[in-house]
């Protein structure tokens, strides 16, 4: 069975990832095993490798090994963020940082939430993954007030559960897919 982590990428203490990755995962049914992975959790320090994970360099630090086993276990990924001032959560800019060879290929789709559907963040997100090389296979934005409530409450349209569907779609083929 195809390994999907899910990253719950805000680690502020009135954060509604938690309800967006609890909808992403019920949405996988029985298709993936999932690891849902939650960066509040894992409190990963600031950068404080001495080397640049593209050098390929061996992680020196018992966090900076950890991670990279944990991204590295994965077949594909789904982050989540929310819009933070037209961005996303530092936290997840420096879980991103921590590695390069992880996210090489991993096929990746990303769910952003918050004021207009997250359109500012996921651009920028997107354009991150990939330059890591990552194998972006889409993106999906839920809006508040369409989607969702500032507080979580749920109820996105058919339009994007339909996406989300054709994304794992996506998400698995590439997954299967030989690399090179």
């Amino acid at each position: 069975m195809t390994k999907l982590g899910i990253i719950i990428s805000s680690a502020r203490p009135n954060r509604v990832g938690e309800k967006v990755a609890r909808w992403v995962a019920d949405s996988a049914h029985d298709r993936f095993d999932i690891d849902l992975i939650d960066l509040r959790e894992m409190a990963l320090p600031s950068f404080d490798e001495p080397t640049s994970p593209k050098s390929g360099a061996e992680k020196t630090t018992d966090h900076g090994r950890t991670w990279g086993e944990r991204i590295g276990a994965l077949d594909a990924v789904v982050i989540l963020t929310p819009q933070y001032n037209g961005s996303y959560p530092g936290a997840l800019k420096n879980a991103i940082d921590f590695l390069y060879a992880e996210w090489s290929a991993l096929p990746t789709l990303l769910v952003g939430y918050g004021w207009g559907a997250a359109g500012e963040v996921l651009p920028l997100l997107e354009a991150l993954m990939r330059r890591l090389d990552a194998d972006v296979v889409g993106s999906i934005g839920l809006s508040f007030r369409e989607d969702l409530s500032v507080e979580g409450e749920l109820f996105v349209t058919d339009e994007k559960s339909a996406a989300l569907e054709e994304a794992f779609v996506s998400l698995e083929q590439a997954a299967l897919a030989p690399v090179g």
